[in-house]
């Protein structure tokens, strides 16, 4: 209102300012504003005609306020206000005052709003803290009753556990002394149980030796035993045990059943065709299997043909081979395949159709149709072709492995593959002649190129360096690379493998004698290799390994075989690879001590669980001296041929605890040696050529490694029948026995292995000129598991015999040709 009287004439001024008409104007607008009456406009009459008739005299801003609604405390005096409304009028001051001096004393709008906005601020500002105050007053309160809820919960739940906790120690204490009555009323008894099951375990135990040792007694004495008990009698009974165990267990054994006898075993009885008919079973069909199984048929049949026609009789053996070749092809026809895999698509998994090679197109139109197959093998398929892979490739969308080795496949081929095979991880091409670069151009650019770990192309000699550069484009994730049988590989081939796959961790390059060191060295570059094969390569040298040591610190497999160049200093140069489990550096000639002690005292001596030295003639004693000191984990040792190898160093490796699986052929190892080899157990122990181990050392060898399962004594002239004896008698699980060239070897000995060792699967007796027909019986009485026996230069074996052997045995190698000179006989 100042503001808006700055203008106004003086005269006026004093009019308003005489009347108080400020004053009336501030009264009723306060008297509104605080009272809101129902009708203002009587309400203003009203309060005027009350001024017309008292006066102005006492007249205040809050004249026509009631009492009850009167501020207690006024926050605006009369004295500010009448300093607003009258603050330019000159009247009021006292003496002259100069009109700058004025001026400044009047208030600018600025001001009011300055004013106005420290007011509401601090209005606001008290207003929060008061808000502030009263949550923080009901937030602390909250706190509090939750601490109050908090504390009585605990209380409440450890008073409820200790009430638990008592009863159930006194319930313990109940049980305690109920058990301790139990166990003295019991204890007697179980003490006497327990003493009858052990009497009864040793009674059964020395009733076995005695019968053992009266067994011996009567074959020592040269009695009959033709017509005995030994090998043990039926019981009788002809009760089916696999119907009676339970479903699960009996599915678990028909795996161990190919197709054709799974179709047999169906026929047996009803309970047997339920179990052959459940789906876990056919989740896997191997026609490879059923085609060996046919294969050996045929070669057992062709043997006996041979023997009995002789030269007199080469027209029926011909017609014999073409009707057996015709029954051959029509075990594995088109018919058998899309019947069974009409039966089992749904469920079928991997399929195996290796060497099927007169199946045709109803075989694989069937086989597109197991839209859920994720593993196929089609190696040595001779029908398989563009347009059959072309089918299969659209139907199996899922497939992860695919081996198509052998085969006649295409570029057209791979083009499919990269199309439709958009889940592939594993590839096999090997030995295919037929597809070019231009196929692994369309492999690297296809779908699944971004997951393939797995390539091998083996024997693939057309590709050129052009196919290795297309593979390395576009197979960036590949870790598995096969490059076997390679004579033409070079090393421009694996200049862009080793550039750009660098995700490689296992490469195989056996049989490529045209690398050279520069190839090498660049594969070292690559940090993730892990396993390496290198086979007859006469072209690298130490400088190669020297740079797979340094780059290559994941390095765990090693395979160089037949390197002739390699020198101690490639063994010193992998000391640093601290994760080798597996080396193998045979027929490497300059190899010798001084690199296998570097090698098995760097990082990875006690980590390595393979090693193999076989032909380094140079290693000798103080080499085992090393590999004792340092190879505490070493499962598998070779040392074939190792000529400075003396007894000393034999005596080391019979202290390597961990060693399982042994070969020291050609090296001079007599009886001290043998029994010192035997102090701990082997599993796998070779000792062919080993001429001057006698009775005494087996004996000994026998008596302590009593788990030994596989047994190369070939060639070991000394050994006799006696060495035998103890041998079965102590080495009971023997799975393997190899016994060629044993000439002193006789009859006698093959009955006592028969007599005892009825685990027998594979023998070999070939140069035994004393073994006769007798010991085939034998060997058909006792030795029920034998899959393989080898007859060769036997001419104390009829044929009549070895044919009668082989409706018993699986596999019978026979001849009775003269010994040949390297038997040294």
């Amino acid at each position: 209102m100042a503001a808006s009287m700055k203008g106004l004439d003086p005269v006026l001024k004093r009019y308003l300012r005489s009347n108080k008409l400020p004053d009336v104007y501030e009264a009723l607008i306060t008297g509104l504003a605080v009272m809101c009456p129902e009708d203002p406009h009587q309400f203003i009459i009203d309060n005027l005609k009350y001024l017309i008739e008292f006066g102005t005299d006492g007249l205040e801003w809050d004249l026509f306020v009631e009492e009850f609604m009167k501020p207690l405390n006024k926050v605006v005096s009369e004295s500010n206000l009448e300093f607003i409304f009258n603050m330019d009028d000159e009247s009021m001051l006292e003496g002259p005052i100069p009109k700058r001096i004025l001026h400044l004393l009047q208030p600018t709008p600025e001001m009011y709003e300055k004013a106005y906005l420290h007011y509401n601020t601090k209005s606001m500002k008290v207003t929060f803290c008061s808000w502030m105050q009263y949550y923080l007053r009901k937030k602390r309160k909250r706190l509090d009753m939750e601490e109050k809820m908090t504390r009585a919960t605990t209380f409440h739940s450890h008073r409820t556990l200790k009430l638990y906790l008592d009863e159930w120690i006194e319930w313990v204490k109940y049980r305690k002394g109920r058990q301790a009555m139990a166990y003295q009323k019991i204890s007697h008894v179980l003490n006497v149980s327990i003493g009858r099951v052990i009497f009864e375990a040793w009674h059964s135990h020395t009733l076995d030796a005695r019968r053992q040792r009266e067994y011996f007694e009567r074959l020592e004495r040269g009695e009959n035993m033709e017509d005995d008990d030994a090998f043990g009698q039926g019981t009788g009974e002809a009760r089916d045990s696999i119907s009676n165990l339970p479903r699960k267990v009996a599915i678990q054994i028909f795996r161990y059943v190919d197709v054709a006898d799974l179709a047999r075993c169906a026929c047996v009885c009803r309970s047997w065709k339920v179990i052959t008919q459940a789906n876990s079973l056919w989740n896997r069909l191997d026609f490879h299997r059923v085609r060996n199984s046919i294969l050996e048929g045929y070669a057992r049949r062709l043997n006996k043909t041979c023997e009995l026609s002789g030269p007199a009789g080469l027209k029926p053996l011909i017609s014999c081979l073409v009707d057996h070749e015709v029954e051959t092809l029509h075990r594995v026809t088109d018919k058998v395949v899309t019947k069974l895999l009409y039966k089992c698509r749904p469920y079928l998994i991997h399929l195996n159709m290796r060497g099927c090679m007169f199946i045709s197109e109803p075989s694989f139109i069937s086989i597109s149709e197991c839209s859920n197959l994720q593993d196929l093998n089609f190696s040595e398929c001779t029908g398989l072709n563009d347009e059959h892979l072309k089918l299969v490739a659209k139907g199996c969308k899922i497939l992860l492995y695919l081996n198509i080795s052998h085969t006649l496949v295409t570029d057209a081929s791979l083009r499919t593959i990269a199309k439709n095979c958009s889940n592939l991880q594993y590839l096999s091409m090997a030995h295919c002649k037929k597809f070019t670069d231009r196929g692994l151009l369309y492999l690297s650019a296809g779908k699944n190129s971004k997951k393939l770990d797995y390539i091998d192309l083996s024997g693939c000699l057309q590709i050129t360096p052009d196919g290795f550069k297309n593979l390395s484009n576009g197979c960036t994730n590949l870790q598995t690379l096969l490059l076997n049988d390679f004579p033409t590989l070079s090393d421009d081939c694996l200049f862009p493998v080793a550039a750009k796959l660098t995700k490689i961790s296992t490469l195989s390059l056996l049989g490529s004698p045209n690398l050279s060191d520069e190839a090498f060295k660049r594969i070292a570059s690559n940090k993730n290799l892990k396993k390496i094969k290198i086979e007859g390569n006469q072209r690298i040298s130490d400088a190669s390994l020297k740079q797979i040591g340094q780059s290559c610190v994941n390095l765990e497999h090693i395979y160089i075989a037949d390197c002739q160049r390699l020198t101690d200093l490639a063994l010193k140069a992998l000391a640093p690879c601290k994760h080798l489990a597996v080396a193998n550096f045979a027929d490497c000639v300059r190899v010798g001590e001084k690199g296998v002690r570097a090698l098995v005292e760097g990082p990875c001596g006690p980590r390595l669980r393979e090693f193999n030295l076989t032909n380094c003639i140079c290693v000798n004693d103080m080499t085992m001296v090393h590999i004792h000191k340092r190879c505490h984990n070493l499962t598998y040792l070779s040392l074939c041929f190792c000529e400075h190898l003396s007894e000393a160093g034999i005596e080391l490796i019979g202290q390597i605890h961990s060693l399982t699986s042994v070969d020291i052929s050609g090296c001079n190892c007599g009886d001290q040696g043998l029994a010192a080899l035997g102090n701990n157990s082997r599993r796998d122990v070779t000792l062919s050529e080993c001429v001057n181990i006698t009775d005494l050392g087996l004996q000994k060898f026998a008596q302590q490694c009593k788990n030994i399962e596989r047994l190369d004594l070939s060639h070991c002239m000394q050994i006799t029948d006696g060495a035998i004896k103890n041998l079965a008698f102590c080495c009971r699980m023997l799975n393997v026995l190899n016994l060629a060239g044993c000439k002193l070897v006789t009859d006698l000995s093959i009955q006592y292995l028969s007599g005892v060792c009825h685990y027998l699967v594979q023998l070999d007796v070939s140069g035994c000129l004393l073994i006769t027909d007798k010991a085939l019986k034998y060997l058909r009485k006792g030795c029920k598991k034998l899959s393989l026996l080898i007859l060769l230069y036997c001419k104390g074996v009829t044929k009549n015999s070895a044919q009668k052997m082989m409706r018993h045995v699986d596999t019978v190698q026979y001849n009775n040709d003269e010994v040949p000179s390297y038997f040294g006989y």
